[in-house]
């Protein structure tokens, strides 16, 4: 628990945890200890931790005077208003959520904790938004079918000369639907995300938007990556890539495990752990973190999305890890006795 933090934004992610743990009344004094060892173990977390307590412990009264005015509508408007500014500004989901909370004035962590984690707040204004442990169909215009995976988030456009899909949160599988017999070619099918764009030249394709790359499979026939700043490449069936801005990384799996969710489930052949806990993310109405040492064990076999205490306790009994529950397990924390 005490190893340094990467990058601002995981050490506003850890401060976010470490909060939810101290304020759900269930905190142990070895609780106090650690989250003492993480401040002093790094200048981000010290900064990370003050701002997060300065703006949920903000007094109403002070919020209040910044208002526009009393009403039910000014206040609405200032929270839109600050959703949209921070949203420009290219900052993620969780600084998002809290600076709309400090201007908003709310108290309650635990439930805009759980609201943010039923639906995407971010991404409300998406043609198709799915929420916690929702999977959806969408048919599209020309019959093509997107299975959008839970908490996803897709916008739909289509015109005479494109079929585009645009990913902006979450996973997707889209079967694309092959021209009518004799009929006129349909123009292409394409689907973007922060990283570039996927051409389809087959009819099914896994995308899956990552923090900072876009997973590929290709699950029948063939596809064009078209990476932002990088050369393009072909991806056959059976192959599974990563795309960043820059290029494209062919990985060592198979890609049909990437279409396991559609059944409710993940399957992973000696994989990290820390590839189960990101799958199980967006099933989990609350927050689940995992040190550094624990994502690296490696795990085989099909685990559950659709129960994840059930996988959570799969993995406390056959891995060498500890899975603790705080706040009746909004707050998971999993970690190795080496992290003490």
């Amino acid at each position: 628990m005490n190893a340094p933090i990467a990058t601002d934004s995981d050490a506003s992610e850890a401060a976010l945890g470490w909060l939810v743990i101290l304020r759900s009344g269930e905190a142990t004094p070895q609780d106090k200890l650690e989250h003492q060892a993480w401040i002093e173990a790094h200048t981000s977390h010290a900064q990370a931790w003050n701002t997060l307590t300065a703006a949920v412990d903000r007094p109403i009264s002070a919020v209040r005077s910044q208002r526009p005015s009393s009403s039910a509508s000014g206040h609405a408007e200032l929270l839109s208003q600050t959703l949209i500014r921070a949203e420009a500004a290219g900052r993620g989901r969780r600084q998002l959520l809290k600076g709309a909370l400090s201007v908003a004035g709310l108290g309650s962590l635990m439930a805009l904790t759980l609201a943010e984690r039923s639906v995407p707040l971010t991404q409300l204004l998406a043609d198709h938004v799915t929420g916690t442990a929702e999977r959806r169909a969408v048919t599209l215009p020309d019959g093509s079918l997107l299975q959008l995976n839970a908490r996803t988030a897709v916008d739909v456009v289509y015109s005479d000369g494109l079929r585009l899909v645009i990913l902006r949160e979450g996973e997707l599988i889209v079967d694309v639907a092959p021209a009518a017999g004799g009929a006129a070619p349909r123009p292409p099918f394409v689907v973007r995300t922060a990283q570039g764009s996927i051409r389809a030249l087959g009819t099914r394709i896994a995308v899956r938007q990552d923090a900072h790359s876009t997973r590929v499979a290709m699950l029948e026939h063939r596809v064009s990556l078209l990476p932002l700043d990088g050369r393009p490449a072909m991806l056959a069936e059976g192959q599974i890539a990563n795309m960043t801005e820059q290029g494209v990384e062919l990985l060592p799996i198979s890609a049909q495990t990437a279409g396991a969710w559609e059944q409710g489930e993940v399957q992973l052949h000696d994989q990290p752990l820390g590839e189960l806990i990101n799958a199980l993310r967006p099933y989990r109405k609350g927050y689940v973190r995992i040190s550094p040492a624990a994502a690296r064990q490696r795990v085989y076999g099909t685990y559950p999305l659709d129960d994840t205490d059930r996988t959570l306790n799969i993995v406390a009994e056959t891995l060498p890890v500890r899975v603790r529950r705080y706040a009746g397990g909004l707050m998971v924390m999993i970690d190795t006795p080496a992290d003490d």
